[in-house]
């Protein structure tokens, strides 16, 4: 009986430490057999060194972690930490055996936001709370799109976006000084 108790004694000790164990790598396969792995802030592909973080923020359990592919474009998104901002996705071109990073957009879910049969991804940054009760500091957004094996701004959904948080769309958002943003009069809440 004492042995059983010494073994699960040891066991509830181990366990606990094995399982909090950082999970520090990721494993993709394209549709054309590319091998893409990501090891302490490393990209290989195909077994070859394709790109290096300066510093390993990446978080390896993130479900925005993937491959996505778009006509003979691989794209690998990566979300990393950005403390005290929102997180990042970087955006990588996977070609041949090398990773070019394309963009850096705020972490979001990748998934058709405006119903037009395209994949889009980004957001808004965090802004400060504006000391009048009928003010706040305009919250700018900047989403992209995935589409013909191609990345670009999509300037519909961010309109569209910063028109329904701000009430109103600003091409220029920064404030006399090109600091980050104006301030605007609160909107209106709609009558449902």
């Amino acid at each position: 009986m004492l042995r059983y108790f010494k073994l699960s004694l040891l066991l509830f000790i181990c366990l606990p430490a094995v399982a909090q164990k950082p999970r520090n790598e990721l494993h993709f396969t394209s549709s054309i057999q590319q091998m893409i792995t990501v090891y302490k802030g490393t990209i290989f592909v195909n077994g070859k060194k394709a790109f290096q973080f300066a510093a390993d923020s990446i978080n390896y359990n993130s479900k925005r972690n993937r491959l996505v592919e778009s006509d003979k474009s691989v794209f690998l998104f990566l979300e990393v930490s950005n403390r005290p901002q929102k997180d990042r996705l970087i955006v990588f071109n996977v070609e041949y055996s090398r990773a070019d990073s394309i963009l850096s957009a705020v972490s979001s879910d990748i998934k058709d936001w405006d119903r037009d049969g395209n994949s889009e991804f980004g957001g808004s940054e965090l802004t400060a709370t504006y000391p009048a009760a009928d003010s706040m500091y305009y919250v700018p957004s900047k989403f992209y799109e995935i589409r013909k094996g191609k990345i670009t701004y999509d300037a519909e959904l961010t309109t569209a976006t910063d028109q329904k948080v701000n009430g109103v769309y600003l091409a220029s958002p920064s404030d006399k000084n090109g600091k980050c943003c104006q301030v605007i009069p609160k909107p209106k809440k709609r009558a449902h």
